[in-house]
């Protein structure tokens, strides 16, 4: 039946007389046509052509054929119709079948369109943005963190500040743990700085005679957030998480056979861990010389 019925409805509008001579047309798709597009206008108390466009808005919508989106429309809007007289078994089911995907919200459409960027911003530049950006997990040493801000800043990149963790939350007053998860997500990589900001020992009870002299007195050591975070790193950026320790600090054995960076103002540490930061896909500038002078990493 379906194969009968005009490519176009709005060919129907002709005379019944005009179109029930034409042999590629059901009398039945005529009728349920004429008929859906009269109650249909009636209904609503509109034209024509608007009845023609919410059935073509109706075929988008549940991929029914032309003749069928005009029962199922006129069904949306209370109006009876005796489907048994225009419609075959199958195409009830069909027409069954579009239904229940409407009402589960799992209709086929066609896909929304993509949003629209902010102004001046384009895919590319939100792709840049995704390379260029590095999270900073660093202790009490603040001085030791604006290095690695001005470092990271001379080799082009977007170190994240904690407002910027807060922003990317999109709440107005996040927990801690909101604002640390949003930095991960946001970063490309994730530097890790160690610097020794407390002091510790193993107590003496369990000191065993094999232990190094680190064990024994007191070290330096990260601080426990710092420790933590590092942990959480390694779990969401396994392989772009760079450990960089600055000044003396005692080891931990959870790192044991992790290569750490031990970053000084020398050429040599600043290019390893330039060179690190670009394995881990981040968009380097190395083209001038102010990354190998800025920021002091000494303790």
């Amino acid at each position: 039946m379906r194969a009968q019925c005009l490519s176009r409805m709005s060919s129907v509008s002709t005379t019944s007389r005009r179109a029930a001579s034409s042999r590629s047309v059901s009398p039945s798709c005529l009728a349920v046509s004429r008929m859906a597009l009269t109650r249909i206008g009636d209904k609503l108390g509109v034209s024509e052509p608007r009845v023609y466009a919410l059935i073509a808005k109706k075929v988008r919508e549940t991929h029914l054929p032309r003749h069928l989106a005009a029962l199922a429309l006129a069904a949306d809007h209370g109006i009876n119709v005796a489907k048994k007289r225009y419609a075959t078994d199958a195409e009830r089911l069909l027409m069954a079948g579009a239904a229940t995907r409407s009402s589960n919200g799992s209709t086929p459409v066609s896909a929304p369109p993509a949003p629209r960027l902010p102004a001046g911003v384009t895919r590319r530049t939100r792709r840049q943005e995704a390379s260029d950006t590095v999270m900073v997990v660093h202790g009490r040493d603040l001085s030791a963190r604006d290095s690695m801000f001005q470092f990271l800043r001379a080799l082009g990149l977007k170190p994240m500040e904690f407002q910027h963790g807060i922003a990317r939350t999109k709440k107005g007053a996040p927990h801690i743990g909101e604002v640390v998860e949003a930095m991960f997500k946001g970063a490309k990589a994730v530097v890790v700085l160690l610097t020794p900001d407390d002091e510790a020992r193993l107590r003496r009870r369990f000191l065993k005679a094999s232990d190094p002299a680190y064990e024994r007195r007191l070290t330096g050591q990260a601080r426990a957030n710092v420790l933590f975070e590092a942990g959480r790193a390694f779990g969401s950026h396994p392989n772009t998480t760079i450990l960089v320790q600055v000044g003396e600090v005692r080891p931990f054995s959870d790192t044991a056979g992790v290569h750490v960076i031990r970053l000084g103002d020398d050429d040599a540490s600043r290019n390893d861990l330039a060179t690190r930061l670009k394995s881990a896909g981040c968009s380097v500038n190395t083209s001038g010389r102010d990354w190998l002078t800025v920021g002091r990493f000494r303790v």
